[in-house]
């Protein structure tokens, strides 16, 4: 079995709230391609993610973090994961951390998945000019002040980063996107000023 992500290291950013199941979802088809995930939380210890299920709406599965945002370094990952959440989003753009974290993947060029709300951290880190982006129709305005064009599509590639709506109907097929994504990144594959106006209507199992 082919494993093209075999010996990457993919740090994913959180803090409490963060959407569980952008991460378990991508987690799970990172994992079967060879990757390996790293936490990076605020804080040390475990970090507690959020369940957006239709009436099950309420705190889920903790997870542990393995790196503190405070001493994370860019250069020390191959790729990024923003998950969504709104908590998540509000705790992180507390700290300068976030921007300088997110901030170093961009400038490197390195492949960036971002979900859904978390498209707020990506205009934060100030590295939202000239991307091309997709994902709630709310951040469209805001977006645009940062200097980004937005997408009508479920996601926009441009460049090395990936954005795009991430909920009840898309996620699954989101975190596939992305899965393929890193890879056609790691392959050196034109992705560049790629968007899509739907997601694919299955994945592979």
């Amino acid at each position: 079995m082919k494993r093209p992500l075999l010996g990457q290291k993919v740090a994913v950013l959180v803090a409490n709230g963060f959407c569980e199941k952008d991460l378990t979802f991508t987690q799970k088809m990172m994992m079967n391609e060879g990757a390996t995930l790293r936490i990076i939380s605020m804080d040390q210890g475990l970090v507690n993610s959020w369940n957006d299920d239709p009436g099950q709406e309420g705190w889920g599965l903790n997870f542990a973090a393995d790196q503190v945002l405070s001493k994370a370094l860019a250069i020390d990952y191959d790729m990024l994961i923003v998950p969504g959440g709104r908590r998540s989003v509000e705790k992180l753009e507390l700290t300068g951390h976030a921007r300088r974290f997110i901030g170093g993947f961009i400038d490197s060029n390195k492949p960036v998945a971002i979900y859904d709300k978390a498209l707020e951290l990506l205009l934060f880190s100030e590295r939202a000019e000239g991307l091309i982006v997709a994902g709630p129709v709310s951040f469209r305005e805001r977006a645009e002040k940062h200097g980004a064009r937005w997408s009508e599509g479920s996601y926009s590639i441009s460049g090395s980063v990936i954005t795009g709506l991430s909920n009840g109907e898309t996620r699954e097929n989101y975190a596939f996107v992305v899965s393929e994504f890193f890879v056609a990144q790691l392959l050196g594959e034109e992705n560049s000023e790629k968007t899509e106006e739907k997601l694919p209507e299955s994945v592979a199992a």
